[in-house]
């Protein structure tokens, strides 16, 4: 039978934003994937039935989104802070302090791990029918 699971395995990845640094990254469960989306959009709707009105309100979450990306897909890396502190990704402020380029690189990296048109492995052992799916009619 085919593996429907995600791959536990991490991928290495040097970061061209900042020399010599380097992060492991493993790809997020579709329950996770889930859960991002939850934290992603937060939409509240008001009604006042009295004048008959409605109004819907959406907020954008980005940083509470990095933060959790960050948290879940961050496996180990070589980051640190101004004090040769290992920077720790499970907490908000390391995330928040990390320079824009590298955080934006590392941001990009997780998005391209996602993306299901990529030829991505979902589990260590590819099954023949995710690889033969992966075959072009005419190679068939």
């Amino acid at each position: 039978m085919p593996k429907a699971t995600v791959s536990t395995e991490s991928q290495h990845f040097d970061l061209s934003s900042c020399p010599g640094g380097w992060i492991d990254l493993k790809r997020m469960t579709h329950g996770q994937r889930l859960h991002r989306q939850d934290i992603a959009m937060s939409m509240s709707m008001t009604a006042d039935t009295k004048h008959k009105t409605a109004t819907m309100g959406v907020t954008p979450t980005q940083t509470r989104v990095a933060q959790y990306e960050f948290k879940t897909c961050v496996v180990d890396h070589n980051l640190e802070d101004e004090q040769g502190r290992k920077l720790n990704f499970n907490n908000p402020q390391d995330v928040e302090q990390l320079d824009g380029r590298i955080g934006e690189e590392i941001s990009e990296l997780i998005d391209t791990m996602h993306d299901w048109e990529s030829d991505l492995p979902n589990s260590i052992v590819k099954s023949d029918v995710v690889s033969s799916a992966l075959v072009s009619p005419e190679q068939n």
